[in-house]
């Protein structure tokens, strides 16, 4: 367990001062004064999902976060699960050892009462401030991807868009004898 949190924090450690290099002009701390989530109007060209980041920020807190490019908040949040993570463990490891079962393996005491009650009350609260931890996880997330989403439509909005495409045409052209001739050819759409 702790190899495996010390090579994610290692390969998130990496990742982070790989793109430290790149100045972001528009992290969220920057943002989030200007742009109020609770406007956002979600159009196609939105570069961040916030429903899915919201939902993968809940079940792993700060991934959302990570993906939206707000490394050390996204650090700080895996940061904190697995420090949550390690005490429920250490307890229940601890509870495991001092638990008397019955013949079915239910739970009916302990061999010192007042370190399996008080185990079980850390491990208890610790489950309760994960399942904090990831309930803000997944609304941070949620909040970060919709104002950087705003302000890449703001981005998007100043400029004038220009579209041109080509598509059929088929039209109808009069001859000089009165009648009509099908032509076929291509038209040429500009919209701005």
């Amino acid at each position: 367990m702790k190899r495996l949190l010390l090579t994610i924090l290692i390969a998130l450690s990496a990742f982070a001062s790989a793109n430290a290099q790149y100045k972001n002009n528009n992290s969220y701390k920057d943002l989030k004064g200007i742009y109020n989530p609770k406007e956002y109007v979600k159009q196609d060209s939105d570069p961040y999902n916030a429903g899915w980041y919201e939902c993968a920020s809940f079940f792993v807190p700060g991934v959302g976060q990570l993906l939206s490019g707000e490394v050390w908040r996204g650090l700080a949040f895996i940061g904190g699960e697995a420090i949550l993570a390690s005490i429920i463990a250490d307890t229940a490891s601890e509870i495991k050892k001092i638990a008397v079962t019955n013949e079915s393996g239910f739970l009916i005491g302990y061999t010192d009462e007042a370190k399996g009650k008080r185990n079980m009350a850390v491990m208890l609260s610790a489950i309760g401030v994960d399942l904090g931890l990831a309930i803000w996880s997944s609304i941070n997330a949620a909040r970060i991807a919709k104002v950087k989403n705003m302000y890449y439509q703001d981005l998007i909005g100043n400029k004038i868009p220009v579209e041109l495409s080509f598509a059929p045409a088929l039209t109808f052209a009069p001859t000089q004898s009165g009648s009509t001739q099908m032509s076929a050819g291509l038209a040429l759409q500009l919209r701005f």
